[in-house]
């Protein structure tokens, strides 16, 4: 229970941070969610892909 709530102040903390950034600077925050975060996903599904693929393939003998 503990860590559900400490996860939920985080998020709530995350979101007044974020939005008060964007306020404050739109253009930043604009490029930050429609350019920024598409990229992160990304590079996180890269990343992700690559730890899962590349052991497979050297065990297997295809690298």
């Amino acid at each position: 229970m503990s860590i559900t709530n400490a996860a939920r102040r985080f998020e709530e903390r995350f979101d007044a941070k974020a939005e008060r950034f964007i306020w404050h600077h739109p253009l930043l925050g604009f490029i930050a969610i429609f350019v920024g975060m598409p990229l992160l996903v990304l590079a996180c599904v890269c990343i992700s892909t690559i730890v899962v693929a590349f052991p497979m393939a050297w065990l297997l003998g295809w690298l």
